[in-house]
């Protein structure tokens, strides 16, 4: 993979403002790292399940982008496993398990920071043929 694939999926806005760092970007798989704050948390101080899938769709969006070429998400399901529990950061690892046709099939777990698995995830993303760059509105 090119060095300026990893770097354009670093600069995503959104990751930035959630607090998600992409670790890690090979060929058709991600790792990204969010560190919990009071932000993240909802009215039971809990982690916002909201958050959770935020972390594991940046991780997607990495993984799926991966290739060089745009892709965007056509359809993603999250199963919560268990609660976080008081945990500093959250970690989800994606990688692609298929593919069909432009369509290429991820399957995406979050953990905790003592290993345990407290999400799951099963997405989909069309691939394009378009480069990376092309359009893209990051800074």
């Amino acid at each position: 993979m090119d060095d300026s694939v990893f770097e354009a999926i670093k600069r995503d806005p959104f990751a930035e403002r959630m607090g998600v760092e992409v670790l890690l970007v090979e060929e058709g798989r991600a790792v990204a790292r969010m560190e919990i704050s009071d932000s993240h948390r909802n009215f039971l101080g809990m982690v916002h399940g909201g958050a959770i899938f935020s972390l594991a769709d940046v991780a997607f969006s990495a993984a799926a982008n991966s290739w060089g070429t745009r892709a965007m998400a056509i359809h993603i399901t999250i199963d919560y496993l268990a609660a976080p529990g008081d945990t500093p950061y959250l970690e989800a690892e994606v990688r692609k398990t298929g593919r069909a046709g432009r369509a290429c099939h991820y399957g995406m777990q979050v953990r905790n920071s003592s290993g345990e698995v407290i999400a799951v995830l099963s997405g989909w993303a069309y691939q394009t043929k378009k480069d990376l760059a092309e359009g893209a509105t990051y800074p």
